[in-house]
């Protein structure tokens, strides 16, 4: 691959307390990467779930199950609505509120809350509900589930379908790692259906009609309440963070899409700097093969961490070598790209364990994490990003590149 005109060699810059050497590349040589929002992405544009599509899993998550709550206390007035009882971790550790083995009770029962949002699978051209980490009985793991109840909230573009499940409908098991991460709930629309009010009606379908689960509640996320309940939601989980990637490139896409773009950007990134190499990516283990080397991406959103007052970045399922788990890497190349406000950063990980930690029992299925940190009480988010590159060279990380956002250096 021949260089785009524009496109500098490997230069200098300066971040915080030092110079930096690597390629650096400007973020407009990449706009046929970043100008493509993805079908899931053009679906929620300028609908009232916009802004919620663009949350991470986890914290659109803690929202919708917070709503769901909600919008049960509303149709039960006369219900008893408690906090759980975190109860203990298989080590003994006592769980934390959000780790809870079910979410609250209602008048004694204990009631599990999980949210999907609807999706494009760009693979099997369809729209799709997936539902995580459903802690169902397991032959010797669990005997029975921990909740009572399932309540499911199925976010799309304009709305949310609360559905008291049937713990049957669109079940699925997750391999070996259904004993410690549990099922999935499953269900999508006709292929070819790219129209996803169509596709919702026919998820929904499944779920009504095919299967036993009952309509609880739909919630219209334009009305004055929902929009109310919504906003106060979201305030109150914003951050340092939020105002620093307003406007930042990728930002306006879904998590996972975002990671998708950054995989493209560093393959076109290695082609560059191998530019006599031959490069497949029909491979199903790995990102891509350049010349015979398996390269492995992985990447992390530079976050603020409140309980630890410090900015981190995490790169997890890592499938590296591991005893009674896998006899070695599934990769020959393992590069790590950290997605901040300035620019995304590429590094080579100098191989073996460095800085790889053990996930405990996920270990088996999603692989290892690495974590970087700012300094602690570092709010500025140049001079922790600074603390960040500084750790990863430390460690032995070669770094590759940097793909700088226009207004970023």
């Amino acid at each position: 691959m021949m260089l785009r005109s524009g496109w500098p060699p490997a230069s200098v810059f300066r971040l915080g307390g030092g110079w930096r050497y690597c390629l650096v590349l400007s973020a407009s040589q990449f706009q046929h990467i970043l100008n493509d929002p993805g079908q899931t992405s053009k679906a929620y544009a300028g609908h009232a779930g916009h802004e919620l599509s663009l949350l991470s899993g986890k914290r659109r998550g803690m929202i919708l199950n917070e709503l769901c709550k909600k919008e049960l206390a509303r149709l039960n007035p006369n219900s008893k609505i408690e906090e759980p009882t975190p109860g203990t971790c298989c080590n003994g550790a006592r769980r934390s509120h959000y780790h809870s083995e079910y979410d609250f009770t209602m008048d004694g029962r204990k009631v599990e809350c999980k949210s999907a949002q609807m999706s494009w699978d760009k693979t099997n051209k369809n729209w799709r509900a997936l539902f995580h980490r459903i802690k169902l009985p397991w032959p010797g793991v669990r005997d029975r589930a921990p909740f009572d109840d399932l309540y499911l909230t199925l976010f799309s573009p304009d709305s949310l379908h609360i559905i008291r499940h049937d713990v049957r409908t669109g079940v699925c098991s997750t391999g070996k790692r259904t004993g410690s991460s549990g099922h999935q709930i499953f269900v999508r629309g006709a292929a070819g259906q790219e129209c996803w009010q169509i596709a919702r009606s026919q998820i929904l379908h499944k779920f009504l009609t095919k299967g036993h689960c009952k309509l609880v509640s739909y919630v219209n996320l334009s009305a004055v309440e929902a929009t109310s309940w919504l906003k106060n939601l979201m305030e109150g989980m914003t951050s340092c963070q939020d105002e620093a990637y307003h406007g930042v490139p990728l930002n306006d896409m879904t998590p996972r899409l975002r990671g998708l773009r950054i995989e493209e950007i560093a393959f076109e990134v290695d082609q560059i700097l191998h530019q006599n190499s031959s490069f497949s990516r029909d491979c199903s283990t790995v990102d891509w093969i350049r010349g015979g080397v398996a390269v492995e991406v992985k990447h992390g959103q530079m976050c603020f961490v409140k309980v630890r007052r410090c900015w981190e970045c995490v790169f997890s399922n890592i499938k590296c070598a591991s005893k009674h788990v896998r006899d070695k890497d599934l990769f020959d190349e393992l590069w790590l790209a950290i997605y901040s406000p300035i620019a995304i950063h590429f590094f080579k990980h100098p191989g073996g364990k460095v800085r790889l930690m053990a996930a405990g029992l996920k270990e088996q299925d999603d692989g290892r994490n690495i974590v970087v940190r700012g300094s602690k009480d570092v709010l500025g988010v140049r001079e922790a990003l600074d603390n960040m590159l500084t750790n990863m060279e430390e460690w032995g990380c070669h770094h590759v590149a940097t793909v700088y956002w226009d207004n970023g250096q």
